[in-house]
C-alpha cells in the first residue's frame, strides 16, 4: 500500500447529539482528501433516541464497559442494524457497487468517555457490520490512544489539518459544535503545531432542553435561543466549573453538564443562556491556545444555529465562517474524518499525537474487521 493509491473510503458517525447516522464517502491516499460524490443521513425515530439514551444513562450508573443492561444491549442492536443500511444506501445513492469500497471506517455511538479510567466506552460491532456488508469494517479507534497515555479524543485534528488549503494565513481554528464542542489549533505548516482539545458541551444541553420543553428535538434555527435573554450569572456559574481551567489536551464526557442548573429560568431563556454557556467555554478554550486565531471555521450542528453563530462571532478575536468556505459540508466532517482514519489504519499511519490527546506519542488507532 503506497502513499500515491487513491481509496475509496466511507466513513460512518454516530454522535452525542443522537440524531441519527451520518455517512460520507471520500478519495485518500491517507493524506490528502477528496470528498466523492453524495453523502447521506438516516435518522434516528424518537423511541430509537429514548433507547439510546436510556443506555446512556445506565452506563454512567454501570460505570464500567464490561457490564451490559438490556438497553445497552438493545441499543448495540439496532446501532448495527442502522449503521449497516447506511453503508448500504450510501452505495445505492451514488451508484457504487460493494466492490468499489475498499474500507468502512464505523465509530460507534458513545455511552461514556472516561480516559482517567482508561477508557472510552463505545457500542457496536465492527465484525457484525462487517460480515453483513461484505467489506472490511474497521472500528475502536479511540482505544490505542487510551492506551498510550492519552485522553481518546478529539481524533479530527489530523483530519481537520487535511482539509485546509495549500496557503493560510495561520493561526487557524475548526470548531466543532457536535453533542461536545472541540478545537482545532493550527499555527503552521508544521504537523506537529498543532493542538486540539474538547472545549465544554455544544449542543448536547441545547438539545436537552429543547426536548423537555417542546416536540423538537433542537432549536430549529436558532429559533428559541433567539427570542431569549442570556442570564449571565447561570453563566459564569457554569463556567466555574473545573474543566475549564485544566490545560490541555483534555476531553470531556458528554454526561459531565445538565441542564439542572438553569431548570429555574423560562424557555427560550434557558435556550439563550446555555447558547453563551458553549460560546463562554469556546472562548476559553481560544485563550487556552498558543496564540489567537485569526480564521475559525465552524462544523457540525452548532453551525447551522444562527444564534449561535452571531455569539460566536462577537465574542471571539478572529474572523467566525462555516466550514463551507473549505468546500466542505460542516454535517458531514466527522463522518469522513472516520473514513480518512480507516485508511489511515491500513497504511499504518498515526491519527492522534501529544499535541492532540496527550498520547505519549503519535499513535495509529482501531481494529481491523474483515468480512
Amino acid at each position: 500500500m503506497g502513499k500515491n493509491k487513491e481509496y475509496l473510503a466511507i466513513g460512518l458517525m454516530s454522535g452525542t447529539s443522537v440524531d441519527g447516522v451520518d455517512a460520507a464517502i471520500i478519495k485518500t491516499d491517507g493524506y490528502s482528501v477528496k470528498r466523492y460524490g453524495k453523502c447521506h443521513h438516516l435518522a434516528y425515530s424518537k423511541e430509537q433516541q429514548k433507547i439510546i439514551l436510556e443506555a446512556i444513562d445506565q452506563a454512567r450508573d454501570a460505570g464500567n464497559p464490561d457490564i451490559r443492561s438490556n438497553s445497552i444491549s438493545m441499543a448495540e442492536g439496532f446501532i448495527n442494524e442502522i449503521h449497516t443500511k447506511a453503508v448500504q444506501e450510501i452505495i445505492k445513492i451514488n451508484d457504487l457497487n460493494r466492490d468499489d469500497i475498499d474500507v468502512v471506517g464505523f465509530h460507534g455511538q458513545t455511552l461514556l468517555h472516561n480516559p482517567d479510567k482508561g477508557w472510552s466506552w463505545q457500542i457496536g460491532d465492527g465484525r457484525e457490520i462487517a460480515s453483513e456488508l461484505g467489506i472490511t469494517v474497521i472500528n475502536d479507534f479511540r482505544r490505542d490512544d487510551v492506551e498510550n497515555g492519552g485522553q481518546g479524543a478529539p481524533l479530527v485534528p489530523i483530519f481537520h489539518r487535511a482539509l485546509l488549503p495549500e496557503k493560510n494565513d495561520y493561526p487557524i481554528a475548526l470548531l466543532n459544535i457536535g453533542g461536545v464542542a472541540n478545537i482545532t489549533w493550527i499555527g503552521g505548516d508544521d504537523p506537529s503545531d498543532m493542538l486540539g482539545f474538547d472545549t465544554g458541551p455544544g449542543n448536547a444541553l441545547l438539545d436537552d432542553w429543547v426536548r423537555e420543553h417542546s416536540d423538537l428535538p433542537y432549536d430549529k434555527d436558532g429559533e428559541l435561543s433567539a427570542s431569549g435573554s442570556v442570564q449571565e450569572i447561570f453563566v459564569n456559574d457554569l463556567m466555574n466549573h473545573e474543566y475549564f481551567t485544566e490545560k490541555p489536551p483534555k476531553s470531556l464526557d458528554r454526561n459531565e453538564f445538565g441542564i439542572g442548573q438553569v431548570s429555574m429560568l423560562s424557555p427560550a431563556d434557558g435556550a439563550a443562556t446555555l447558547i453563551a454557556f458553549t460560546v463562554a467555554a469556546v472562548k476559553m478554550a481560544e485563550v487556552m491556545c498558543p496564540d489567537y486565531v485569526k480564521k475559525w471555521y465552524v462544523c457540525g450542528g452548532g453551525a447551522h444555529n444562527p444564534t449561535m453563530m452571531k455569539m460566536l462571532s462577537d465574542t471571539l478575536y478572529g474572523d467566525v465562517e462555516d466550514i463551507s468556505a473549505l468546500g466542505f459540508d460542516g454535517d458531514y466532517v466527522e463522518a469522513e474524518a472516520f473514513a480518512y482514519f480507516a485508511v489511515r489504519k491500513l497504511l499504518n499511519l498515526p491519527i492522534t499525537f501529544p499535541g492532540t490527546t496527550g498520547v505519549s506519542e503519535p499513535s495509529t488507532g482501531g481494529k481491523i474487521n474483515k468480512p
